[in-house]
C-alpha cells in the first residue's frame, strides 16, 4: 500500500515558488507537477495568501498537506507549521522531509470526531485526490480520527493561520470546523469541493445538485456567523457562486473560501 521509499532513502529536490525554494520529495509521479508549481501555474492565489498572513508570531496548520507544498512553504515564513493528513504515503514523504525541518510537526491522521475513518484512494494513495469521502475506485485504507482540538494543541495558544483541503469531506465536518471561533485564529482558508461532495450523493441528478448547493450555503452560512467572509476570486458573493458556481454548471466549480474572525 505504501510504495514511498523508506524515511532514511527519500531524496528530495528543491522546487522555487513564490520566492522560495523548497525542499520536497523527487519522486517521478510528481515531476510534471513540479514544474507547473515552479511556473506559477499551481494556486497561486493559495501561496499570495499564505504569504499575507504568515509571520514568525503564526504557526501554519495544515489540514490536508498532501506532499508538503504547502507546509514546508509556510515553515519558512511562519513561526512553525503543522501537517496532518491520513494518506499513508504521504505521510511517509512528510515525516522524512520533516526530519530535517524541526518547525515541521506531522500528525497522522484525518479530522474527525471518530476514533477511525476509512479514507479511499482516487488513482492510488499519495495523490492529491485521498478523500474520506467514498468516492475513490482503487485502495482503502483506516486511518486514525484526529480532533480539531488536538489539532490546535499543536499552535500551543499562538496565532494560527488554519488551511483545510480535505477533498469533500469539509461538507461533513463543517460544525466541527466552525469551532475554529474558539481559537486565536488569524485566518481560515477553505478548499471547497462540491464536485466530490454530489458525487458522494445518492439520487437522481437534479436532487444531487439542489443538496450539493444547499450544503455549500450552509457552509459558508455557518463560518460566516463568526468569521468575516467568505470571499472567493472568481465571484463577488456567495450566493454567486452558489448559483453560477454550482447550480448552472455541468459540473460544480471548486473554489476557495477566506475567512477572517470579525472585530
Amino acid at each position: 500500500m505504501n510504495d514511498c521509499p523508506r524515511v532514511a532513502d527519500l531524496k528530495t529536490v528543491g522546487i522555487t515558488y513564490a520566492g522560495h525554494t523548497v525542499l520536497l520529495a523527487d519522486l517521478p509521479e510528481y515531476r510534471k507537477f513540479y514544474k507547473k508549481l515552479s511556473a506559477g501555474l499551481w494556486e497561486p492565489r493559495t501561496l499570495k495568501v499564505l504569504s499575507r498572513y504568515l509571520d514568525r508570531d503564526t504557526v501554519m496548520i495544515d489540514i490536508g498537506a498532501w506532499i508538503g507544498v504547502t507546509t514546508f512553504f509556510a515553515a519558512q515564513i511562519a513561526k512553525s507549521a503543522v501537517a496532518v493528513d491520513p494518506d499513508p504515503k504521504c505521510i511517509a514523504i512528510l515525516e522524512s522531509l520533516a526530519a530535517g525541518n524541526p518547525d515541521v510537526t506531522v500528525l497522522q491522521g484525518a479530522l474527525s470526531d471518530q476514533p477511525s475513518v476509512a479514507i479511499h484512494a482516487v488513482d492510488g494513495f499519495g495523490s492529491s485526490e485521498t478523500s474520506v469521502l467514498d468516492i475513490g475506485n482503487g485502495e482503502c485504507a483506516a486511518s486514525p480520527g484526529i480532533s480539531l482540538d488536538e489539532i490546535m494543541r499543536h499552535a500551543s495558544g499562538s496565532p494560527a493561520f488554519v488551511k483545510i483541503d480535505i477533498e469533500g469531506y469539509e461538507y461533513a465536518m463543517a460544525d466541527q470546523l466552525a469551532r475554529l471561533k474558539d481559537f486565536p485564529v488569524r485566518a481560515v482558508h477553505m478548499a471547497v469541493h462540491p464536485q466530490l461532495y454530489e458525487k458522494s450523493l445518492g439520487g437522481n441528478r437534479l436532487m444531487r445538485r439542489l443538496r450539493t448547493a444547499l450544503a455549500t450555503w450552509r457552509i459558508g452560512r455557518k463560518f460566516g456567523e463568526c468569521f468575516s467572509g467568505p470571499w472567493l476570486v472568481k465571484y463577488p458573493n456567495l450566493a454567486t457562486y452558489i448559483v453560477f458556481g454550482i447550480v448552472f454548471r455541468s459540473t460544480p466549480r471548486g473554489a476557495d473560501f477566506l475567512f477572517e474572525p470579525k472585530r
